[in-house]
């Protein structure tokens, strides 16, 4: 009988996006595989694993994972400050001066 976790390496799909290459290290007892665990090859996929086409963000392929609510709070807040500064310079480029 093969484990759940041992067939999904061979084959691995993942959330839908993941897909292995063969070059990943499926040595997780060492401690050396994705840590973030929404990963599409965290701890909780059934690709756990490190890959290496990944090595900037620690070997996790991120796409599966959801934007971070305080990144997200940051983006809207930025965007509605720029757009309250863009309608207050237009408000004062649109007002007559008289000398």
């Amino acid at each position: 009988m093969v484990t759940t976790s041992l067939s999904a390496q061979n084959g691995c799909v993942g959330n839908g996006s993941y897909v292995g290459d063969g070059d990943e290290n499926t040595n997780c007892g060492m401690g050396i595989c994705c840590q973030v665990w929404n990963a599409c090859n965290g701890p909780y996929s059934p690709c756990y694993n490190y890959d290496p086409d990944y090595s900037a963000t620690g070997g996790c392929d991120l796409s599966c994972a959801p934007i971070d609510s305080g990144v997200l709070f940051l983006l809207l807040g930025g965007a509605a400050f720029g757009g309250m500064m863009i309608m207050r310079r237009r408000q004062e480029a649109l007002e007559v001066i008289k000398h």
